[in-house]
């Protein structure tokens, strides 16, 4: 029998145990019983434990005994201010579940609302999705899922507002590995409180059921935690994912794991990997699948590109700011890594031309923000006069890759792991890169109520050269981005 010799999380209560003597025997598969995962094994048929930690281990399997709603996520696609699409998965019962929400802690007053659809992923991971409409703008929406009498944990989120409200968002994407990088991202996260999240793609390795059980369960640190009139909540934030090469193997994984239906057609199709909606006044994001561009899909990379050509004219200049996020960047700053011309000739002139502020871009595994640019050619050009600036690439999480091509346009480059966090406001836009460590304070429940825009302090910020932490944006008259 193979012996455990690090150590073993229990998602229940977050925390580690060592094992250096190996007294009591058990099969692995006893273990996963009611609820309980044991992670970061690799190929062990058996787990050995000393009396202290086999009497720790079942008495949290016993606590999670009734813990049958897991794996929660938050996903925004259409109408934030008003809509919501919260999934989870179902994972020892067939009993009937209701999610129950209201706009206060008083229960006696909530609504109930079903689910809506389900989705069966990698043959094994099975996920209930309610859509909730009619929601409140700008206002906390609590809820707790319930099956039968019984319901699960308080947790809360917040609708995007109907005006000019200012506020924290994050970019980000490259989960897939390093997942005690990522980890420490996800509690970040959690400390900053950002409204929303936009993630670039690629979340596991394998794109599995067992990798995706992984990424959910550390999803669970961004969560914040808060005592509302003498309750405790955790709060969740919105998700808006985007299709990455990882995901290749199935090219549903967005309508499957988190509910995606971009289109509104009430359908689980290829087509929700690519959309568009208005977060507030202030901006309207695009969600696009660069993977289009593979063999075998050109049909739905023109489709796609059409669409984004005729959303942009007729949407774009309704909003103050346009960001864009998809997976492959036009240019990786990584010599291994082709370039995607196919990508620059379908969507490099739209962005240009009808004012996209930043594209987010991921797959690279470093850091990089580029000039305001305006394509040239088969190039990009450097303007000061308005243009496009260019962000990324990935690295949350996933090992960072040495920076090994720069081009003219190339503001700064570095080989980090990080995230951006972006401060939105009517005149101007605010990106800071935040690199993944613990030295960062928590914003509250209500410094962030009192103020939408406030940031942790301590918070390892990446300097860029000649800009410092903060990259400011401010527009001309045609919407363009001009780094100020």
């Amino acid at each position: 029998m193979q012996l455990l010799s690090g150590w073993l999380a229990a998602k229940r209560n977050n925390y580690s145990l060592i094992n250096h003597q190996t007294i009591t025997y058990f099969p692995l598969t006893t273990l996963l019983i009611n609820n309980l995962e044991i992670r970061e094994i690799k190929m062990m048929k058996y787990l050995h434990f000393t009396p202290a930690m086999l009497a720790i281990l079942l008495a949290m399997a016993a606590g999670s005994a009734n813990a049958e709603i897991d794996y929660q996520r938050l996903v925004w696609d259409q109408d934030p201010a008003h809509k919501a699409v919260i999934g989870f998965n179902q994972t020892d019962s067939s009993e009937k579940v209701i999610l129950k929400y209201g706009y206060t802690t008083d229960e006696n007053s909530w609504l109930s609302q079903g689910v809506a659809n389900t989705e069966v992923f990698n043959e094994t991971f099975t996920s209930s999705f309610v859509r909730l409409t009619g929601l409140t703008a700008n206002s906390p929406v609590y809820y707790r899922i319930c099956e039968g009498s019984t319901c699960g944990e308080r947790m809360w989120f917040k609708t995007a507002p109907i005006d000019d409200t200012s506020f924290v968002m994050l970019a980000g994407g490259d989960t897939r590995t390093g997942w005690e990088t990522r980890r420490l991202g996800n509690k970040l996260l959690a400390k900053i409180r950002p409204l929303f999240i936009m993630h670039g793609g690629d979340y596991t390795g394998e794109n599995n059921a067992i990798q995706m059980k992984e990424f959910f369960n550390d999803w669970k640190l961004t969560f914040s935690d808060d005592t509302i009139n003498g309750m405790a909540y955790k709060r969740i934030y919105p998700l808006v994912p985007t299709h990455g090469n990882h995901e290749d193997k199935d090219y549903q994984t967005l309508c499957r794991v988190f509910g995606v239906d971009f289109n509104a057609d009430g359908l689980c199709t290829t087509d929700d990997t690519y959309g568009a909606f208005d977060v507030s006044p202030l901006l309207r994001i695009y969600t696009l699948n660069s993977q289009y561009q593979q063999s075998g899909w050109s049909k739905e990379g023109e489709e796609q590109a059409s669409w984004l050509a005729s959303d942009l004219a007729a949407k774009g200049d309704k909003v103050t700011w346009r960001f864009a996020q998809y997976h492959k960047p036009f240019y990786p700053h990584l010599k291994k890594k082709d370039e995607n011309p196919q990508l620059f000739s379908w969507w490099a002139k739209e962005f240009y031309q009808h004012g996209l502020n930043i594209a987010f871009e991921s797959d690279t595994h470093l850091n990089k923000v580029t000039h305001a640019v305006k394509p040239v050619g088969c190039t990009f050009e450097v303007t000061t006069s308005g243009g496009t600036i260019y962000a990324g690439e990935g690295s949350w999480g996933a090992d960072a890759r040495s920076v090994d091509k720069v081009y003219d346009w190339t503001l700064d480059a570095v080989s980090i792991q990080q995230f951006k966090i972006i401060t939105v406001t009517v005149d101007s836009v605010g990106m800071r890169t935040a690199q993944f460590d613990s030295g960062a304070t928590t914003i509250s429940a209500k410094e962030r109520s009192d103020d939408p825009t406030v940031l942790p302090k301590g918070v390892n910020w990446w300097r860029a050269k000649g800009i410092g932490e903060v990259l400011t944006l401010t527009r001309n008259n045609a919407g363009q981005s001009i780094i100020n």
